[in-house]
């Protein structure tokens, strides 16, 4: 007796306002994906990281692309497929950051400045750098005159180009001697940013699938993107969505660290 068609995949992820191209790049790579695995692999925008993990916790999404602290907030509820790595690298860093015309030039002198984060669950772009500021001696709570949040590493960081805040929280980049070598404001033509402190490591984004999710799904879904990641006609489309194309099976290693500051956030009362 055959086995029942397999139905659609739903892939959940945040997609930033019109005018990133990411939308369209993702629905390129499901097609890509549908035709190639004769599945209808279909795109789910979320709002937040919020929102995504409520997608998935309540199986309107099976396959999602989770940044850490999403990850770790679903707990059980999720299985690790595998991480694409930004640029071979296993693992990123917090950056604080300031236009490269600015005055501050020291944490103390973030007293009093607006802040722009990315989003409440963003590991790089609030909760770690937030943390941090606490182990130093800041407590992040009455530090800034204002919070504001922007959804996306991108909006967060136009947002500072644009003088609507002093310091952004983001991603960076850095080689093996700790100079920081690139960020997520290296994808924006102009950004003339300086790196006012960066604190890490962080470990990538996971590609997760619903632990309800059947195991062939679960396997059908990795190896769509296993394929596209190794096949020469989609690796620039991969690296358009996910800004990687290597791709690494399971868990990568920084999470145990990475919930230990999650429980130290939230103990202080400094996430959420």
């Amino acid at each position: 007796m055959s086995a029942p068609p397999l139905p659609k995949i739903v892939f959940g992820l945040v997609v930033p306002p019109a005018g990133s191209g990411l939308g369209e790049r993702v629905d390129r790579l499901a097609s890509w994906m549908s035709e190639r695995l004769g599945i209808p692999i279909e795109r789910r925008d979320a709002a937040s990281y919020e929102a995504l993990a409520d997608d998935v916790r309540e199986g309107r999404t099976d396959v999602a692309w989770l940044p850490p602290i999403v990850y770790l907030r679903l707990g059980d509820a999720v299985t690790p497929l595998g991480s694409i790595l930004r640029g071979g690298a296993a693992a990123y860093e917090a950056a604080l950051i300031v236009r490269a015309s600015s005055k501050i030039r020291t944490i103390d002198a973030l007293r009093g400045t607006r802040a722009g984060w990315v989003d409440r669950w963003s590991a790089a772009g609030f909760v770690l750098p937030r943390v941090k500021l606490a182990i130093l001696g800041e407590d992040p709570r009455t530090l800034f005159r204002t919070e504001t949040f922007h959804g996306s590493h991108r909006s967060a960081i136009q947002a500072l180009l644009e003088g609507a805040c002093d310091v952004a929280g983001t991603y960076a980049q850095a080689d093996e001697e700790g100079n920081v070598s690139a960020g997520a404001w290296s994808e924006i033509d102009g950004a003339d940013v300086r790196v006012l402190a960066t604190f890490g490591a962080i470990p990538p984004d996971v590609l997760a699938v619903r632990t309800a999710v059947a195991d062939r799904i679960r396997d059908k879904a990795f190896g769509a993107f296993k394929d596209a990641c190794s096949d020469a006609s989609t690796r620039d489309l991969i690296r358009g969505v996910f800004g990687g194309d290597d791709l690494t099976e399971g868990l990568a290693p920084g999470y145990d660290t990475l919930q230990k500051a999650l429980d130290v956030a939230t103990a202080r009362g400094i996430f959420g």
